[in-house]
């Protein structure tokens, strides 16, 4: 199990109720321009978790729009829901399939002797490796099961 962090912002249109309405996550860029992020996705695995972010580049606060967990990889969607090479190369066909735990926003608090090099939280999709992220993101999820 892994934590990626995402972003739910296009072209300034926020995309996040979208995704819990219909339950997944979609990239947001056609395959020609992201193959990298297609890759990434492909990858994700049932459990991993997957947080919805915003954070301007250089920031110590990180909000967090929405957490969810993976509940169907890619190969089961592309088998399960019948989509083919031609339609699952654009980015309204490509969804990992996510159950959202947290659809309301809070804000982690990076402290300042740590991550203070990183400049990852500004992209589109990543693995998160920060162990004060992932504790609150952990923690967030446990509170609301509670």
């Amino acid at each position: 199990m892994a934590i990626f962090g995402a972003g739910s912002n296009w072209d300034g249109l926020e995309k996040k109720n979208d995704f819990f309405r219909d339950e997944n996550f979609v990239i947001g860029w056609n395959y020609s321009n992201a193959k990298d992020l297609y890759v990434a996705t492909a990858a994700l695995k049932v459990g991993d978790i997957i947080y919805l972010k915003a954070n301007a580049p250089g920031s110590r606060q990180l909000r967090v729009k929405g957490i969810g967990i993976v509940t169907k990889n890619f190969m089961t969607s592309i088998i399960d829901e019948d989509l083919t090479l031609s339609n699952f190369t654009t980015w309204k066909s490509l969804s990992i399939r996510v159950k959202w735990i947290v659809k309301s926003e809070f804000v982690i608090q990076i402290p300042n002797n740590e991550g203070r090099l990183t400049n990852i939280r500004a992209a589109t999709f990543y693995e998160e490796s920060l162990p004060t992220v992932q504790t609150s993101i952990i923690l967030e999820i446990l509170n609301r099961m509670q």
